[in-house]
């Protein structure tokens, strides 16, 4: 049997005997899926409204003005193609589209609203919003045939909760947990007992166990992406739009960079005493920032800038782009190149700190 093959299976058996490494890779993501999935913080909260703006007239500002400044509603203003892909793709609750000549005669056309057919409630509170700075703008008119009104139309919409949002959050997060953590526990223990001197002694090659190391990893990886979203279909109905292949993919390109990652790690720790909180100070941030539970742009401006440039959002957007939006790799370049980038930053990194002693 080859080297690196008898090693992958030696380090799969390890892997799988390890309670505590299941449990982190595994177990624990499902939790974060379940509770917050059934907590469901996405819930109904303010109207996501898109408006075009098609009159450019006094009455058309006043509406948009007061829709700006409304606590409820979180105001979109485009175009009128780009505000309905918005729609169907999940983005947009509602889409208020002012007609030309609005509020320029006695006889103004109709406001236009198109909704989510499956956000029903929040469609009827943005509807509910504009109608009254309709009847508002009438009263402030003189010969008036009569009021401004709205002529509502259902759309058929992705209709995205706030847990297909999650799961493929909640994934990129596992899929780095499992790369930097195992590695960096695994590869310390190996040094502490010795184990890494005794394969560096013997015919077998140092990239053979490496090789093998990663092989282990990286399969480990495609079963976590296979279980938990399993598990989320099954349970909460989470739609999956692109194509699975797709998101197998990625999750090789993303264990490769956290493996790597974790390689640094080991190459800097001692003890696990030093290597927990190592761990830990590159992972936690980029769980809290890197938009594995709530969107990026919830955070500060400074906050935001960082946050898009972390390769934990590289790997969760690029998720999110083909489970929600059923994207090709072709129509994820920026997810693409920052993964890459980054892998090779850690592949050089690891290569100069890692150590057999």
């Amino acid at each position: 049997m080859h080297p690196t093959f008898a090693l992958t299976i030696a380090s799969m058996k390890m892997y799988y005997r390890n309670r505590q490494a299941i449990f982190w890779t595994l177990v624990l993501p499902l939790m974060f899926i379940v509770i917050f999935g059934l907590l469901n913080f996405g819930s109904f909260s303010n109207v996501d409204m898109g408006v075009v703006d098609e009159a450019e007239t006094p009455a058309a500002d006043i509406l948009t003005g007061v829709l700006e400044d409304s606590e409820v509603v979180e105001l979109s203003l485009g175009a009128r193609d780009a505000e309905m892909q918005a729609l169907e793709d999940g983005d947009r609750d509602i889409v208020i589209v002012i007609p030309p000549g609005f509020g320029e005669s006695a006889a103004s056309p109709t406001v236009q609203a198109f909704y989510a057919e499956d956000r029903f409630q929040q469609a009827q509170v943005g509807q509910g919003i504009v109608q009254g700075v309709l009847d508002d703008i009438t009263l402030r008119r003189a010969g008036v045939e009569r009021g401004l009104s709205i002529e509502a139309q259902a759309v058929d919409s992705k209709g995205l909760e706030y847990v297909d949002f999650l799961v493929p959050g909640v994934i990129s997060m596992a899929i780095m947990q499992m790369g930097i953590f195992s590695v960096v526990f695994s590869l310390i223990q190996f040094r502490q007992q010795g184990v890494l001197r005794r394969l560096y002694a013997t015919p077998i090659r140092p990239h053979n166990f490496l090789i093998g190391q990663v092989f282990t990893r990286l399969l480990v990886s495609i079963v976590q992406v296979a279980v938990l979203l399993g598990v989320s279909v099954l349970i909460f109905g989470v739609k999956v739009e692109g194509n699975l292949g797709y998101l197998f993919v990625l999750a090789v390109l993303g264990g490769a960079l956290f493996i790597a990652i974790g390689f640094v790690v080991s190459g800097f720790a001692k003890n696990e005493e030093v290597g927990a909180p190592l761990a830990n100070i590159i992972a936690l941030p980029m769980m809290f920032l890197s938009g594995v539970f709530f969107p990026t742009d919830t955070l500060p401006g400074v906050l935001e800038d960082i946050a898009q440039y972390l390769p934990l959002t590289f790997l969760a957007d690029g998720m999110r782009e083909v489970a929600i939006q059923g994207a090709s790799l072709t129509e994820i370049p920026w997810e693409l190149l920052g993964l890459v980038v980054w892998l090779a930053i850690a592949f050089i990194a690891a290569t100069r700190v890692f150590r057999w002693e």
